[in-house]
């Protein structure tokens, strides 16, 4: 598997991997990016089924997680900083557990380290299912539907020029790889890593955001898990902390980043 990616070697010694969430692409983590170029090298990666990264054929998470490391390695790059926003999270939580060496700390954003529960999981794969299949026939609809969700009620106070670059950017993605990426490694289908957490010695920042109960308590219960961490909670914020509240999020992951 290749990513299409962009290696900005702005001549420091440590280098931020960005990982964006569903329906982006690496451009939607340039809010996150304007942050940390004084003080790392940023590598921003299009996940698979989004932006110019093929998302057809079958693949897992652990083949994405895989890939990743062999980009790394082929920058010949130190260990990397991991930044991940929801999906993207997902992913960060995969390649911290499978290549830990390749890990110097990782901040999760809005995420989870997938479904524990088999019944659970399977349910949510059929809903995925269902989506994709909606994607693949109307996608602007499906959009329309997406942005109306509550997990992204909080955005409606977002700068209206940010909303309507976030919505220009949904509706650029592919819908057939954008479809395909929820039955290859959404939450319904990717493999549990809560059994893992606790083997994880490597710094992580938990983030979420007041407003977003539902991470807030996958979070907690992480926080109980995790070795080495830190849980933010932002307040008037709900699930796109980095978009919502992009200044109070740059302060948090400087501090964990370079203070931690």
């Amino acid at each position: 598997m290749e990513f299409n990616y962009n290696f900005d070697n702005t001549g420091n010694d440590e280098t931020v991997l960005l990982l964006h969430g569903f329906l982006s692409d690496m451009t939607s983590m340039e809010v996150v990016a304007r942050h940390l170029r004084g003080h790392f090298n940023i590598l921003s990666v299009d996940l698979p089924g989004f932006g110019k990264t093929p998302g057809r054929g079958e693949y897992t998470m652990e083949d994405i997680s895989r890939s990743l490391a062999g980009l790394v390695e082929s920058l010949r790059l130190k260990p990397v900083h991991v930044i991940g926003y929801s999906m993207g999270g997902r992913v960060a939580v995969s390649f911290l557990v499978n290549h830990p060496d390749m890990v110097q700390s990782a901040v999760l954003e809005s995420t989870s380290p997938g479904i524990s529960d088999p019944a659970e999981r399977r349910k949510r794969f059929q809903l995925d299912c269902e989506r994709a299949e909606r994607m693949s026939s109307d996608y602007v609809s499906f959009i329309n539907e997406w942005e109306q969700m509550g997990l992204f009620s909080t955005q409606n106070s977002m700068d209206k020029k940010l909303q309507e670059s976030q919505r220009k950017n949904r509706l650029a993605q592919n819908p057939e790889g954008a479809a395909n990426s929820l039955v290859r490694y959404g939450s319904g289908i990717q493999k549990s890593y809560w059994e893992s957490l606790s083997s994880i010695v490597t710094p992580v920042l938990l983030i979420a955001g007041e407003k977003d109960g539902k991470f807030v308590s996958i979070n907690r219960e992480m926080e109980k898990l995790l070795q080495n961490t830190q849980f933010e909670i932002v307040p008037e914020t709900g699930h796109n902390i980095h978009m919502e509240a992009a200044d109070k999020f740059g302060i948090i992951i400087l501090e964990f980043l370079i203070g931690g």
